[in-house]
């Protein structure tokens, strides 16, 4: 499994290798240790720890991406079925994270959702890092092109950006931006557009009349071109009606409900070669529930190191395929890629990891951070003045 360039050894291990090093590495970051102690334990822990390994899924799939890339030329989703699967399966599974949590939100709150307060805490929560993530991508443009700039097209390219993702912008001063930061913000568009029809369909939960007018926005997400993924966040807002009415299964406290998730993922590999299919969501549904109800991969998704990697999941996968793509590159330069043993590429792969654990952690700590710190602070804030109310 470690001869060639795509053998699933190489997964494994370098996985193991980046967790390793992100043990090692925790433990000389206090701020983490201390942000990680005081974060709440119970209701969907699995969750946070479940997000940072997602994450570098998508890491993996891009980086057997950028071997055939070099190969080729041409930047194509990867042709191999395991390391396609694996992200994949990673973006519909944070798809379902985010519909869940917010629908959960809405049912909590009978539908009444302050849509102001959503957007809000939203816009601190990706806005940041989104923009510097984009920063990066529009220098590397400008220099790659020397500086011999088309003003009007690369005006017009900076504006998409700044739309933070719900324009997916794929190139900038006619130069493709996709190899450089492997295309992820396409799925962004898809975040924003759930947050902004939330509220909307939120008002489904107050009655039956309200859930009739609502039915329109849902039907139209659903045959628009793109409904294979607006179903996915279906599939994650079906994920909280079912917890809403089942809240707690017994077996999911039980180590051995772990080869739930496990067994879910491995028929989701063998019953179809391209992800995103009805099929695999409904398996998917399964495995995500299993993960809200408390499976932990034997106590993996629980440990400081995954939350780790869960706090700074946002940072790994903005920033991976702007690693990838400089180390890669940087290498070509004075050696050819595509001319590299496998143990010589993968040495690279994991060189890209450790990189990308250790910027992420630096941009978390000074740009995500501060903004998650004031949306807090607004919510206690609101919290306060609720309790206020009441009393006065």
């Amino acid at each position: 499994m470690l001869i060639n360039f795509t053998g699933i050894g190489w997964y494994f291990l370098i996985l193991g290798i980046l967790v390793g090093f992100s043990l090692l590495f925790l433990y000389c970051l206090p701020f983490f240790k201390k942000l990680i102690a005081m974060e709440e334990h119970g209701r969907f822990e699995t969750l946070d720890g479940l997000r940072g390994f997602l994450a570098l899924n998508v890491f993996f799939q891009h980086a057997v991406t950028n071997y055939f890339y070099f190969q080729t030329g041409v930047w194509q989703i990867v042709p191999v079925k395991f390391y396609r699967h694996l992200g994949g399966e990673a973006v519909i599974l944070f798809f379902m994270i985010t519909s869940f949590l917010y629908w959960s939100k809405a049912i909590a709150q009978g539908g009444n959702l302050d849509a102001g307060a959503l957007y809000r805490s939203r816009f601190l929560r990706l806005a940041p890092m989104y923009l510097f993530s984009a920063g990066i991508v529009i220098a590397s443009i400008l220099i790659q092109s020397g500086f011999s700039i088309d003003l009007l097209q690369t005006a017009k390219d900076i504006l998409s950006w700044l739309s933070l993702g719900l324009i997916t912008t794929t190139s900038v001063n006619h130069i493709s931006v996709i190899p450089i930061n492997a295309g992820i913000h396409w799925t962004l568009s898809f975040e924003w557009g759930f947050y902004l029809i939330l509220p909307v369909l939120a008002v489904a939960l107050k009655s039956k009349k309200a859930l009739l007018m609502s039915l329109p926005l849902a039907f139209f997400a659903l045959s628009s071109p793109d409904r294979g993924y607006w179903a996915i966040f279906f599939f994650g807002i079906m994920a909280a009606h079912i917890y809403k009415n089942y809240p707690k299964i017994s077996f999911f406290s039980q180590p051995i409900s772990s080869l739930v998730p496990i067994l879910g993922i491995i028929t989701v590999y063998f019953i179809s070669y391209k992800p995103y299919s009805l099929t695999q969501y409904f398996v998917s549904l399964v495995v995500f529930l299993s993960f809200v109800y408390g499976a932990d991969l034997f106590g993996l998704l629980k440990t400081e190191v995954a939350k780790f990697l869960g706090a700074i999941s946002y940072s790994i996968y903005l920033l991976h395929g702007i690693v990838l793509f400089g180390v890669l590159h940087s290498v070509d330069y004075f050696y050819p890629i595509k001319a590299l043993s496998p143990i010589a590429f993968w040495s690279l792969i994991l060189l890209s990891g450790i990189i990308i654990i250790f910027i992420s952690s630096i941009t978390y700590r000074y740009i995500e951070y501060p903004f998650i710190k004031r949306i807090k602070a607004t919510k206690k804030e609101s919290i306060k003045l609720a309790i206020t109310d009441q009393v006065m």
